[in-house]
């Protein structure tokens, strides 16, 4: 069984030799995050080792980072904004469907039943997709801080002209 840190280690070649680059330190802080949303990694942990990473020179540095990771930890995907759209056009499709069939008023069984199911869904579907946009506000976020602590900092150049 492969781990995490194979893929890295393979495209290294001898250990320690290449220089990793900003797509490995991203892909290697996704596995992170990845693993403290299935909860491997506890706050602290995920922190420390996303500065590692941000700052680590080597491919086999971020190796090393995420060897103890099993490596199905990067396949589940967080929340995106996509899902919450997704969720939001369920509620409305149910919404326009409930709201067509009430102002029908249709007295066979069929359509009762269908009416029924659209209720269901508006109460099923609102606080999952409620739960949805704010998970994925919060993964934007951590997505945010992470490429800002991955990005090197320049210092601004002051330019003098002698009059």
């Amino acid at each position: 069984m492969t781990q995490a840190g194979d893929e890295l280690a393979v495209r290294a070649g001898a250990p320690g030799r290449q220089g990793a680059t900003h797509f490995d330190r991203v892909q290697v802080i996704g596995t992170l995050k990845a693993a403290l949303g299935q909860g491997r990694l506890t706050e602290d942990e995920y922190d420390v080792r996303a500065g590692q990473a941000s700052a680590a020179q080597t491919r086999a540095d971020l190796a090393a980072l995420i060897a103890d990771l099993p490596a199905g930890s990067a396949a589940a995907r967080p929340p995106t904004a996509k899902d919450a759209r997704m969720g939001v056009l369920v509620i409305l499709i149910a919404a326009s469907v409930l709201g067509v069939l009430v102002l029908c008023q249709p007295d066979n069984i069929l359509a009762v039943m269908v009416a029924f199911l659209a209720a269901a869904t508006l109460v099923v579907a609102s606080p999952i997709t409620v739960g949805l946009m704010f998970d994925a506000r919060h993964q934007k976020a951590v997505w945010e801080a992470a490429t800002v602590a991955a990005t090197p900092q320049r210092r601004p150049v002051i330019v003098c002209a002698d009059r």
